[in-house]
């Protein structure tokens, strides 16, 4: 079982940097929370969440992890009062959701979890995310 523990991840700048998530809390349903606090904001934390949902008694055999991470863009601006108020624009957002068999091997794991990797590292499938283009 992995530590609860900073995660750093690259951006996609030209010169990539890191970006360390701090981990926030763990809630009643085993979602596990990270935060990127850099900007001071609360409103405007970037957060990272990964999850496992284990097969249930009478649900399907499968194992599911989702992750997240929601990149909100914060504004500030000026109220009537002439007070700076602070929000979030709009929020950037990607999922990745696994699901295995409980009977899949620890190979076939590593597998689908390296492939979705390299999925959004392929440079086709990059170009369609980054110029929001749809294939023809």
């Amino acid at each position: 079982m992995p530590a609860n523990s900073q995660i750093i991840l690259k951006d996609g700048a030209a010169t990539p940097v890191d970006h360390t998530y701090l981990p926030t809390k763990i809630d009643a349903n085993n979602v596990a929370t990270f935060q990127e606090r850099n900007s001071g904001v609360p409103v405007g934390y970037p957060t990272l969440t990964w999850s496992l949902r284990a097969p249930t008694t009478g649900g399907a055999p499968t194992y599911k992890l989702i992750g997240k991470l929601t990149q909100p863009k914060v504004i500030t601006t000026v109220d009537q009062s002439g007070k700076s108020v602070t929000s979030v624009d709009y929020t950037n957002i990607a999922t990745v959701e696994i699901v295995v068999s409980n009977r899949s091997t620890l190979q076939e794991r590593k597998d689908i979890r390296t492939l979705c990797a390299n999925m959004l590292l392929n440079a086709t499938l990059a170009s369609s995310a980054d110029n929001l283009e749809s294939f023809w």
